[in-house]
């Protein structure tokens, strides 16, 4: 069976990829994992399907998946594919890249899922869009769901009226020193400052650290950012890159810190690395492009 695409082709029957004349050998699971993909697209493919389809009968773990999608990952890259592969959904699952996905379309695609390659056409790699970040999605929000962010919402707004009543909340920031200090267990750890304008995506992350005693503080913008940063001491810090529609609301944020002095380490936590986004994030004084939690709390777990 052959898997074809315009940039590249697996043969599962000889297990290699090809690339511009190229092959490769390519490893049984890493073709599974393809393949689970393009049968799955549009949607994505849940991590539990994806466990359950690649190691049948056999009982493993989500890092076991993340290795296996960071390992293909680099065997492409290490073949001659420059260009995007797979999407993490965070906390969900995975899905094609649309510049594949758009390839497999209904007319296209038989059985084994041979694609005729369609002409493609290569967007400047210096537009603002090659940072658009692309994790916000549009799926469908189940009761559960709303449910939490309306409980979300609801202790925003106690928490608000709390700083109120210890002092007045500063116009600039959404956070009041008191509040802060006396939210802090003595147990904790160390700070995070988490800059997300859609905080719902990342509960599940921020569920793993506090569950470790390390204090996560949201806020939704750069310039409350700068505010927190300037009076408090964290040992992070994680940005998503586009926010209220500036597609590169975080590397401006990160520039912006390291202008005004502030050193702490910086992450995009982003929904993929973007071909040249690491390379801009490094030049520009930060530590790194996460594109999945696991490595999301390697990174960060090792500050503490």
């Amino acid at each position: 069976m052959k898997l074809s695409f315009s940039e590249f082709c697996i043969d599962s029957e000889t297990a290699e990829l090809s690339i511009n004349g190229n092959k490769v050998p390519i490893d049984e699971r890493n073709i599974m994992l393809i393949q689970l993909l393009a049968d799955s697209y549009p949607d994505y493919c849940s991590k539990q399907t994806c466990l359950d389809t690649i190691w049948v009968g056999t009982i493993v773990s989500d890092m076991s998946l993340s290795k296996l999608v960071s390992d293909t990952r680099k065997i492409f890259c290490k073949a001659g594919y420059d260009n995007a592969l797979i999407q993490t959904i965070h906390g969900r699952g995975y899905r094609l890249d649309h510049s594949l996905g758009k390839q497999l379309s209904q007319s296209s695609v038989t059985d084994n899922h041979v694609v005729d390659p369609p002409a493609t056409v290569t967007e400047p790699s210096n537009q603002r869009d090659t940072y658009v970040e692309r994790r916000k999605n549009t799926n469908p929000i189940s009761w559960w769901e709303i449910f939490a962010k309306v409980l979300i919402a609801l202790l925003l707004v106690l928490a608000l009226v709390f700083q109120f009543r210890l002092g007045g909340v500063n116009s600039q920031s959404a956070v009041n020193t008191n509040y802060l200090n006396a939210t802090e267990s003595t147990q904790t750890l160390g700070r995070v400052l988490w800059i997300d304008d859609h905080p719902q995506n990342n509960l599940m992350e921020k569920a793993y650290f506090q569950a470790l005693n390390i204090e996560v503080y949201s806020t939704l913008t750069s310039e409350e950012a700068m505010v927190l940063l300037s009076r408090y001491q964290y040992e992070a810090v994680i940005s998503d890159m586009e926010r209220h529609g500036d597609s590169l609301a975080g590397l401006k944020l990160l520039q912006s810190m390291r202008a005004a002095g502030h050193q702490v380490d910086f992450y995009i936590y982003t929904f993929e690395d973007e071909a040249g986004l690491i390379d801009t994030i490094t030049r520009s004084g930060g530590q790194g492009v996460l594109v999945d939690s696991e490595s999301l709390y390697e990174q960060v777990l090792a500050h503490f």
